[in-house]
């Protein structure tokens, strides 16, 4: 596996299963963001940049760009991996190029944003800060009583209502490092129920007694991740053939969790789960009703797909009318302008 022959310091995989002893009411991890569902609502990943202090760092934000100006979003979200031996001044660069398109965006942690020479709450107090007040959605609560360091629930509302959601995301901390088992680590117990309360909360609170549909973003997948690529390589099971991208890369996914997904098939709210972490892997499988999609390589940092060829973005649209979702990878290349469409034409569902 590729991801073998990266070795990380001993403080990157220390970090990443913060807990404080703070319990929040649920309404503190909740953001906002405006759809008035005249128009579908498109949520673009961008994943796994691993900028670094050392590189050019414009020849990346050229291919970013436009991966963001084909796909047109309505909202970025990065799902970690961001940096890899990064400093203050790299970190501030990026964000203030995402900030720049004048679009809503968020950011969560992956495995390698806490190697760089800042602190490991540099990141997410920065996030939280007034720099970024206009357009970034991030929920900063360091003392908290829920594992990881952002677990946090976007509303899409309309006509400013905060009693009302339309749709919902949520962002998981999938954490780094598990010393018990020797692979990577998985969302634990505590945010698995932090999860239940959050949707039973929202159902109460903004969806008039319905569960409110959403979707959700980590870093790391979980065991499913793994499932889905044994039987994407399956003749047998082409019901889980990849409805776009495809899946070069053994899933970089624990072997056992807590059980995540168990409660998300359960809950009836999460309709699709994005990762990254796989840089080789850019695939949508509905598995057991649910989405599960590997993002797109955002940049050619580290590895990439066998070609070299993938990289850039996928968008999730939410339909304005029925809440379905439909896919679209993006892909970008450093030598043109040129940026591909899989689909070429509409959107896979």
């Amino acid at each position: 596996m590729r991801k073998s022959l990266i070795f990380l310091p001993l403080v990157a995989i220390l970090l990443g299963g913060c807990r404080g002893t703070k319990h929040y009411a649920e309404s503190e991890y909740v953001r906002y963001l405006p759809w008035d569902r005249t128009e579908d609502y498109k949520i673009l990943q961008l994943g796994d940049i691993h900028m670094s202090q050392s590189d050019l760092h414009e020849e990346h934000f050229a291919l970013i760009d436009r991966t963001i100006k084909a796909s047109n979003p309505d909202f970025i979200a990065l799902t970690g991996d961001c940096f890899t031996y990064a400093d203050k001044h790299t970190v501030k660069k990026l964000f203030d190029f995402i900030e720049s398109h004048n679009i809503y965006w968020t950011y969560i942690f992956g495995n390698h944003d806490d190697q760089g020479y800042y602190s490991d709450t540099y990141i997410q107090r920065l996030c939280a800060s007034s720099r970024y007040r206009q357009h970034c959605r991030f929920v900063n609560l360091e003392d908290d009583d829920v594992e990881g360091r952002s677990n946090f629930v976007i509303n899409l509302r309309k006509n400013n209502d905060n009693t009302k959601a339309e749709y919902q995301l949520y962002f998981l901390d999938s954490h780094n490092y598990n010393f018990d088992t020797g692979e990577y680590d998985f969302i634990k117990q505590d945010q698995i129920d932090w999860y239940e309360r959050m949707v039973n909360y929202s159902k109460d609170n903004y969806g008039g007694g319905e569960v409110v549909k959403s979707s959700m973003y980590m870093h790391i997948g979980f065991p499913e991740f793994t499932k889905i690529w044994d039987q994407s390589k399956s003749a047998e099971e082409q019901e889980n053939a990849p409805l776009i991208g495809d899946m070069q890369e053994w899933a970089g996914s624990p072997s056992s969790d807590k059980g995540i997904f168990t409660k998300i098939k359960e809950l009836g709210s999460t309709q699709s789960v994005s990762c990254s972490h796989d840089h080789s892997n850019d695939s949508v499988i509905k598995y057991e009703g649910v989405y599960l999609c590997y993002g797109v390589h955002a940049t050619n940092r580290i590895y990439c797909d066998d070609e070299g060829k993938k990289l850039g973005g996928q968008v999730i649209k939410i339909d304005h009318n029925d809440l379905s979702l439909s896919f679209k990878n993006y892909y970008a290349n450093y030598a043109n302008d040129e940026v591909l469409e899989t689909p070429a034409e509409g959107w896979a569902k």
